[in-house]
C-alpha cells in the first residue's frame, strides 16, 4: 500500500495541527482531519482502520499520545480518506477513543474523545505515525473504543500494514 497526506516543505500543513485557524478547533483542539489517500489496496482486504499516534509525546506525557483511531472503513483498490472526515463522518467511519479520553486528561465530551485530535506539539517539532491496516473483515467495533481493543480486534485479521511518518511543527 502507498500512503499520503498533505504538506508543505516536508510538514503536515498548518490547518491540520496547532496552527490552524480558530475556525479549524474544536474544545481547544485542532479539529479538521487531514485527507488520506491509500493506493494499491489489496484485493482481498474487506476493510482499512488506521492509528495516528505521536511516540514523541512519550517525553512529555509519558506515552504514546493517541490523535486518532478508526476502523471498517470500506476497502477498494484506492481508498480517501476525505479531509474533515472525523466531524463530517457519514457512517463509513468507527472512530475511536484518543488520549483526551483517558484518566490523566479526563475529557468527556465525545466530540472531542472519539474524534480527530490534530498534533500540538508542546516541545519540538513531532514525528507522529500514521499506520494504515488493510483487514479481511469488518471489526466488531463500536465508537468510542479503545486502541487495545482494535488491536486485539485485527489480531490475525491483517492483510496488509503500512506506516508514514507525519512532522508538525512546534
Amino acid at each position: 500500500m502507498k500512503i499520503s497526506v498533505p504538506t508543505s516543505n516536508g510538514l503536515l500543513l498548518d490547518k491540520y495541527g496547532k496552527h490552524a485557524d480558530s475556525s479549524d478547533m474544536y474544545n481547544g483542539n485542532p479539529a479538521v482531519s487531514f485527507p488520506i489517500e491509500i493506493q494499491n489496496v489489496p484485493e482481498n482486504a474487506k476493510t482499512i482502520a488506521f492509528t495516528l499516534l505521536d511516540f514523541d509525546a512519550v517525553p512529555v506525557s509519558g506515552f504514546p499520545w493517541i490523535h486518532w483511531i478508526g476502523a471498517n472503513i470500506p476497502a477498494n483498490t484506492t481508498v480517501t480518506i476525505p479531509e474533515n472526515a472525523s466531524r463530517q463522518n457519514s457512517g463509513n467511519l468507527v472512530q475511536g477513543n484518543n488520549s483526551t479520553a483517558g484518566p490523566l486528561v479526563g475529557e468527556t465530551d465525545p466530540l472531542t474523545t472519539r474524534h480527530y485530535v490534530g498534533p500540538t506539539p508542546p516541545d519540538k517539532n513531532h514525528d507522529y505515525t500514521l499506520s494504515i491496516y488493510a483487514l479481511d473483515t469488518t471489526l466488531d467495533l463500536k465508537d468510542g473504543f479503545w486502541l487495545n481493543e482494535f488491536y486485539h480486534a485485527a489480531k490475525g485479521h491483517v492483510i496488509d500494514k503500512q506506516k508514514l511518518s507525519i512532522i508538525s511543527r512546534a
